[in-house]
């Protein structure tokens, strides 16, 4: 019999076909499954790259409570330990009545307690806190000293515990803030009549020891650690007022994250200590700590403001000072707190210099701090001649 050589040959290519069809189709598939993994590498990594810039910012506003912008550029540069030490340094010095940020020295020792509204460069902390983020650090020593090296040594604490009454009332304002509305309140009074009384014999015994101590003798009336104390306790209750959570580094967490609210915290607990303080023993050392309390909360603010102007919209950007103290106003668009930028005319300083007309970014407190001698309006940097709205006001 013959051999059909045309279905032979035909046969042969339709398998040839189907085999280059299935090799293709499993190409296609590993293909697929390479870009699937890649594309989830490309995913987690993102993620965990985010998670961590996140992290660092919120290490970045941490640190400027107690530094000024530079000095927390410097200090992230050294990478996460350093960061957490300086923050724990940070508090251990304000509560000894000490400015942190004169006792970090930079590395070329010459440091100095600039204010906020100095700041050459509003990116430097971002630009530290994105090298950080991304593992990118370059540790720089005093010589080859330790980080540690570059804080000076605070004063020797006294081990002595709080006095009684002032714990106790401390303890009752805590346990309020879990109790319902009406035995809250009740519990406050309390507390409220409890310090009433201990206030009125502060005074009555520190107006005893001024008279008949030595006119040029300053007299102490807490030991280190019961002022320490005492302005952990009232930051406690200044942040619970402000339902204010952190976590283990001091950042903000919860619904007040990325908000100005650490700064003002602090700001009311330096109101707060000053007014217990000036109806109580009016004791000097309490009152300079008062002043490191203040300005802690002066440059977190600034800080705060200085890397979020951006983000301030078009109806809080002023055209000038009269617009930016109508909005202040009764019913007005701004509400202490918020974040402000208006434009300020040409201003020519004691010694000559001009400062040319520009905007400037800042953050409105109202009356909430006149008894620390802040005013309504708290400037934080001028913006550069060369920066405007994206949106006209």
């Amino acid at each position: 019999m013959a051999m059909n050589w045309g279905a032979f040959i035909g046969g042969a290519a339709k398998g040839a076909v189907d085999y280059i069809d299935d090799v293709e189709r499993k190409a296609e598939k590993k293909a697929d499954r390479a870009f699937t993994k890649s594309e989830k590498d490309r995913i987690y990594n993102r993620s965990k790259r985010d998670k961590e810039k996140a992290f660092t910012d919120e290490l970045a506003d941490s640190l400027s409570v107690y530094y000024t912008p530079d000095q927390v550029t410097d200090i992230m540069k050294n990478g996460k330990g350093a960061s957490r030490h300086a923050i724990s340094r940070g508090e251990y010095y304000t509560n000894n009545g000490m400015d942190a940020s004169t006792q970090y020295q930079m590395p070329d020792n010459d440091i100095t307690n600039i204010s906020a509204s100095e700041v050459g460069s509003v990116g430097d902390v971002a630009d530290a806190s994105e090298n950080l983020s991304t593992g990118v650090v370059a540790p720089e020593g005093l010589g080859g000293s330790s980080f540690a090296s570059r804080f000076t040594k605070g004063p020797d604490p006294k081990d002595k515990s709080l006095a009684a009454a002032e714990t106790d009332i401390f303890n009752m304002r805590v346990r309020a803030n879990s109790l319902s509305e009406e035995a809250s309140a009740k519990l406050l009074a309390k507390a409220q009549t409890k310090e009433d009384i201990l206030l009125d014999m502060q005074r009555k015994k520190a107006d005893a020891d001024r008279e008949t101590a030595d006119p040029n003798e300053v007299k102490e009336n807490y030991t280190v650690t019961q002022r320490e104390a005492k302005i952990k306790n009232f930051r406690v209750l200044a942040r619970n007022n402000a339902a204010i959570t952190t976590g283990s580094l001091g950042e903000l967490t919860g619904k007040l994250k990325g908000t100005n609210s650490l700064g003002l915290a602090e700001l009311a607990t330096a109101s707060t200590l000053k007014v217990d303080n000036d109806l109580g023993h009016k004791e000097v050392a309490m009152g300079n700590s008062i002043k490191s309390v203040t300005q802690n909360g002066v440059n977190a603010l600034n800080q705060y403001a200085i890397s979020n102007y951006s983000t301030v919209p078009a109806s809080r950007v002023y055209a000038n000072n009269q617009e930016l103290q109508n909005a202040a106003r009764s019913g007005g668009s701004l509400k202490p707190g918020d974040l402000y930028v208006t434009y300020v005319q040409s201003k020519t300083q004691s010694d000559g210099t001009v400062i040319p007309a520009q905007y400037m970014a800042g953050t409105y407190l109202g009356d909430m701090y006149k008894n620390l001698g802040i005013k309504p309006f708290l400037p934080a940097s001028y913006l550069g001649e060369t920066w405007t709205p994206t949106e006209t006001p």
